[in-house]
Formats: C-alpha cells, sequence, structure tokens
C-alpha cells in the first residue's frame, strides 16, 4: 500500500470538522454511520479489480485513502472522547492519518500512542477482515485493549484480547472480532499451532488449504484454526519488533513424546560438563569475541574423542563435539544474570534486546541442559521443536502492517528495504526541554560504580527523581547493594513482564525516587513527574553502559523530559564495559586518558558514535542475510503449494 502524500494542517483540519458535525450526534446515530462506513468498504474490496494473472488479490487490495478516512477517524476521535474525556492533539490526528496510509509513525514517548492506534485500527476494522494490536508484552496488551475498548463498543466493532492463559476456544473468539490485541509473540505462536494444523492433512488437500489459507477463505471452519487469515496489524514499538528482534526466531517446542534426558542420557551432559573445564583456552578451544562462537583446535578435537572413547556407557542424541560444544558455550559464553537467571531451581532467559526474563523460553540443541548442568539445577527434557518462523517472515504474512516507535528514523533504510514501510517523524505536543550532561569516562568497572553511586547520593539528597538504566541484571544488583550500602532507597525493575513492573516505573517520577531499571524493562509505561519533581528538574536518567545499538540508547534517555516536562541525562562509560570488547584500541584509549586522574578529562562521542554505526552495519548485514533466505523459502514453499494443487 503506498504511503499518502501527508497535508498535515489540511488533514487534521478536516478530521476536526467531522467531529464537530459527530458531537451533535447520539450514539445510535454514530454506530449507524459506522455501518454505513463498511457496507461502503467492503463494496469495494468486492469490486477490486485484482493485477493480471494474481490469485493472491486480497494479499494486495486495502482500503482505498479517501474523504471516508477522515469521516473515519472523525467518528473515532469523537467516540474516544465521548468514553474517556480526552480530545485528540494536532500530532496524533496527524500520527493516525500516516498510520492509516500504512507507514511507520516516529512518535516520541508520552505522546500518546496508545489512543493514537485506535484511528488506524477503526479504519482497518471497518474492512471485515479483522485488524491486529500487537504489543511487546501481556500488559501493555491489555492496557490498551481496556483503554479503547468502549469507545469501539459505542460505534458497534467488536474487540478481543489474547494471551498466553487463554484456552484455544477462548482466542478463536478473539481472533473472530473485528479487532484483536495481543502480544506480537503470541499472534506468531498462534500462527505456527494453525500452520501445524494445515501441515496435518493429506499433502494433496495441503496445498489447496495452504493456498485458501492465504486467500482468507473458510478453511479455519474446516480445520479449526485458531486465527484467520493476517490481514491487517498495527505494531507498537515498531523498531525493536521489526529491526532489533528480527534475527530472534519464534519457536513452537514441546516436550519430547520420548524423552532423551534419561540415565545414561544425563550422564551424557555431566561427562561433557567435566571434560569442558580440563580443556585450555587457545591450546584446546578458542572464543570467537564478535558471534561468540567456540571453535576446537585439532588438540582439544583429540582430547574430547580421547576422553569419550574412555567413556562407553554414554549413550548420545547428537555428536559428541556439540555437548561440549554446548559445555564450552555455557561455561565461557553465557553469563549468570546476564544471559541467564536462576529462580525456583530452574534456568531462564533474559532477553538481550529488552532485559526482561522469558520464564517459558529455552535453548536448543541441549544448550539449555548444558547451563543446568553448570548451575546444577534438576536437567529438564529437551524440548522438541514443532514449528518455528523468524520475525520478519512472520510480519511479512500480513497483507499490510504499519508502527510506532519513538526512534524509527535510524533505521529508515531498513524498514523501506525489508518491509516497504516509510518513515514519518511526527512533532512533539510540547517543546522538548531534555538536558544532555557530558558523558564521564573510566578506567575500570569499579571506579565508574563508584562514581555512579556518589551521582545518585549527590542528586538524592536534593530529592531530584532518578532512574538509572543498566545493560545487564548482575549490574543492577551490584548498584543496588551499594546503594543499601549507602543507606539510599531505592526500586530495581528485574525484567519480569506484568503490571508489577508498569507500576514501579510509574513511580519513578516522584520526588527522591530513586528505580534501577535492566535495559528496556517498564518501556510502554508512562513516567509521570509531581509538581514537585518538575521544581527539582525533572526525571534524571544516569546510563550506566552504551548499547551497541544507537536507537536502545536514545530510547532510555527518551524516559525522561517527555511531553514539554523538564529532564536529563548522562552517561556513565567505562573501559572494561562490553561495548569496547569490539574496539581494544578505544579501550586503551579511554583508560590511558584516566591515569592519575578520577575519570578522563576527554570526550570519546564521537569514537563511540563511529564503533555503534560499525557494530550496527554488522547487524544490518546479518539481518539482510537472513531476510534473503526467507524470501528464497517463501518462493519454495508458494511453488510447492501450487504443484500441490
Amino acid at each position: 500500500m503506498k504511503p499518502l502524500p501527508i497535508t498535515p494542517d489540511r488533514t487534521v483540519a478536516a478530521v476536526r470538522d467531522q467531529q464537530q458535525r459527530f458531537m451533535r450526534w447520539p450514539d445510535a446515530l454514530l454506530q449507524s454511520r459506522t455501518e454505513q462506513l463498511r457496507t461502503k468498504i467492503k463494496s469495494e474490496q468486492r469490486h477490486a479489480r485484482p493485477p493480471a494473472n494474481s490469485r493472491f488479490w486480497q494479499r494486495w487490495w486495502q482500503p482505498t485513502a479517501s474523504d471516508a478516512m477522515i469521516e473515519a477517524h472523525g467518528l473515532m476521535a469523537e467516540a474516544v472522547r465521548r468514553t474517556t474525556g480526552k480530545l485528540f492533539y494536532d500530532v496524533q490526528l496527524q500520527a493516525g492519518w500516516i498510520l492509516s496510509s500504512g507507514s511507520i509513525a516516529e512518535m516520541q514517548t508520552g505522546e500518546g500512542k496508545t489512543l493514537t492506534t485506535g484511528l488506524p485500527v477503526f479504519w482497518q476494522a471497518l474492512a471485515g477482515r479483522g485488524c491486529h494490536v500487537s504489543t511487546v508484552n501481556e500488559y501493555l496488551a491489555r492496557r490498551d485493549f481496556e483503554t479503547l475498548q468502549p469507545s469501539f463498543d459505542l460505534l458497534g466493532l467488536t474487540v478481543g484480547h489474547i494471551d498466553s492463559k487463554l484456552g484455544v476456544a477462548e482466542k478463536r473468539q478473539a481472533y473472530r472480532c473485528d479487532i484483536t490485541y495481543g502480544p506480537g509473540y503470541e499472534f506468531g505462536f498462534d500462527f505456527l499451532r494453525d500452520q501445524i494444523a494445515l501441515r496435518s492433512a493429506p499433502r494433496r488437500k495441503l496445498g489447496m488449504e495452504y493456498l485458501a489459507h492465504l486467500r482468507g477463505e473458510s478453511v479455519e471452519q474446516k480445520n479449526a484454526l485458531i486465527g484467520r487469515r493476517l490481514a491487517f496489524a498495527v505494531i507498537d514499538e515498531a523498531d525493536s519488533v521489526l529491526i532489533d528482534e528480527a534475527t530472534t526466531p519464534l519457536i513452537l517446542s514441546g516436550q519430547e513424546t520420548s524423552p532423551r534426558v534419561g540415565g545414561s542420557q544425563i550422564e551424557a551432559y555431566f561427562a561433557a560438563d567435566r571434560i569442558a573445564q580440563q580443556l585450555q583456552p587457545e591450546e584446546d578451544y578458542r572464543v570467537a569475541s564478535i558471534d561468540r562462537s567456540i571453535e576446537l583446535t585439532p588438540t582439544g578435537w583429540f582430547r574430547i574423542h580421547q576422553h569419550f572413547a574412555q567413556s562407553p556407557q554414554l549413550r548420545l542424541a547428537r555428536a559428541w563435539s556439540c555437548y561440549v560444544d554446548n559445555a564450552l558455550r555455557a561455561r565461557q559464553i553465557l553469563c549468570r544474570d546476564v544471559d541467564y537467571v536462576v529462580r525456583n531451581g530452574s534456568v531462564e532467559i533474559v532477553d538481550q534486546n529488552t532485559g526482561r526474563i522469558h520464564p517459558d523460553r529455552s535453548w536448543r540443541n541441549g544448550l539449555h541442559q548444558a547451563v543446568q548442568v553448570k548451575e546444577r539445577v534438576a536437567v529438564v527434557p529437551e524440548q522438541q521443536t514443532q514449528a518455528r518462523i523468524t520475525r520478519q517472515r512472520f510480519i511479512s504474512q500480513y497483507d499490510a502492517i504499519c508502527g510506532l516507535t519513538g526512534t524509527a528514523q535510524a533505521a529508515a533504510d531498513e524498514l523501506k528495504d525489508f518491509y516497504r514501510l516509510s518513515v514519518v517523524s511526527i512533532p512533539t505536543h510540547r517543546p522538548c526541554h531534555r538536558i544532555g550532561l557530558p558523558s564521564r569516562y573510566f578506567s575500570n568497572l569499579q571506579s565508574k560504580q563508584a562514581s555512579i553511586v556518589a551521582e545518585i547520593r549527590a542528586r538524592h539528597v536534593h530529592g531530584a527523581p532518578m532512574l538509572v538504566g543498566t545493560r545487564t541484571i548482575a549490574e543492577s544488583r551490584s548498584i543496588s547493594a551499594a546503594l543499601h550500602s549507602c543507606g539510599v532507597p531505592h526500586r530495581t525493575l528485574n525484567g519480569v513482564q506484568d503490571e508489577s513492573e508498569a507500576e514501579l516505573i510509574a513511580l519513578a517520577g516522584q520526588p527522591g525516587s530513586v528505580t534501577i531499571a535492566t535495559n528496556m524493562a517498564g518501556r510502554g509505561t508512562d513516567i509521570g513527574l509531581s509538581d514537585a519533581s518538575r521544581r527539582r528538574g525533572g526525571l534524571h536518567v544516569i546510563a550506566t553502559e552504551h548499547h551497541p545499538c544507537s536507537r536502545v540508547d536514545r530510547q532510555l534517555i527518551g524516559r525522561g523530559a517527555r511531553q514539554g516536562d523538564p529532564g536529563s541525562y548522562q552517561f556513565f562509560v567505562s573501559a572494561e564495559d562490553e561495548l569496547f570488547d569490539q574496539a581494544p584500541q578505544l579501550a586503551e584509549s579511554i583508560a590511558a586518558r584516566c591515569e592519575g586522574a578520577p575519570d578522563a578529562q576527554h570526550d570519546f562521542s564521537s569514537q563511540i558514535t563511529r564503533l555503534q554505526n560499525d557494530l550496527e552495519h554488522q547487524a544490518y548485514q546479518r539481518r539482510a542475510q537472513l531476510n534473503r533466505a526467507d524470501q528464497w523459502l517463501d518462493r519454495v514453499l508458494e511453488t510447492v503449494a501450487k504443484e500441490a494443487v
């Protein structure tokens, strides 16, 4: 769907005029007008002429932008006013138009994204093909659903909500609504469950039903599928989902029917762990710092197989070298409280993009069991992969998408290349008053942390609210312990996706509040400031480390100084930060500048920016390679499906 030429002033004025007209109408008349618009759009869909030789005409058809879109936005704006008492800002109406036109709206934090999404959602739902609102976690999906449900109800549209706790029947009912809210990963898992159901059909029927599913026919009734054909989605935090998590596949797993873990199979994991602890770095194996891979040397290869020859009782499900490789990765690469945590006797993975803990995830091919052996917790059976799909490829299954985020311009080229999405920046409702303080540089982690704690103590005396953003859980715990010893009260977010995280982050703007949050914990939750906090300069964000992706840095500092509020931020950098594993010479320069001084009296920001640009380009190349593989796979699957017919 081609983006429309944006004329913000004329669009906003036209929507305002429509809303003024609807203000005089009773609720029943608004619902009647909604039904008339729905009938008109469905008629356009029925009479649309597909391109020549196209069997998948519904995959390119979208409601055309016209006066009907302006009228639809006016209806939704009035429904929101009646149910919430809120009027849309001009910038929200601009963003709504951009989203309805099938683009990415770069909208700064705190500008009211939840209400804004109601505009494109209502417009697309009128086509009757289903519209998904995809958020990053279950709490935000439920919050946004509860906020806008009364508005959609007033206009006569059905709206549902899904999460991982719902049964199949409840999900199926939610998917049959005009609008469905849910976390993005749950939409993906349900899609995979439906693909498994389609694959279970006989080979001849598979091709026909796969094509029918794409065309949106009634295959869901025949096979009792959970979801519907993927028509349209509004994606919150679009850069995180479409870029940062693009290479993280969605994997639907299940327990092995005949568990591999048992008897001598368990002993294989322990045996691999014992030999891994005996191997010597460089002599027996090498660790690549860039991609965190393990490579056995010829000497190491001989040693591990010599050890295996002396253990004939071991039963293996894969090559012995894979067991040892996993044990080495668990020992040398994966770090507790960085890559995973141990809670309630189990190993739980930490998402490196968001800093959140995912109890339901596990590493594949025995790696999870290797970490369990390392941590001496119960070794659970391996999960069998039933289906998997990359997020890029899953998103491409939708007929059309749009999205919102506060940091899209830096990824505009990639969003255009991979998803054919344009990025349009939306001005803030009020001028931004964010103040950036000069970064501080230190030779080692210890001196950096001491200075961070000293800064927190000094600001806490004056009652300034602070948000301390850390890269890892281990670092957040270390700073928390130091603050405890100093008697500074504070809150720490552990990355769990639930309401408590949102409640804690929402309190971060109160006077004297000190909140330590890993990475992007609490993203999407508004940090409100009291008048007392505003008088003290607003929220001060302390970033304890630069992220390899500069957009994540901007997301963190964007937590403060929202909606015209005052606020400030400052980075603390150490030569021992993980970022500089990729640039040892820059680390040496920082350390050299710190000799004989508490911190470096020099600005390294330009060098760090260049390093981040290099790392982002490397990540882009990996995503581009994955995208090419996905495109090849799509062509193969389509060919197989056609031949099956």
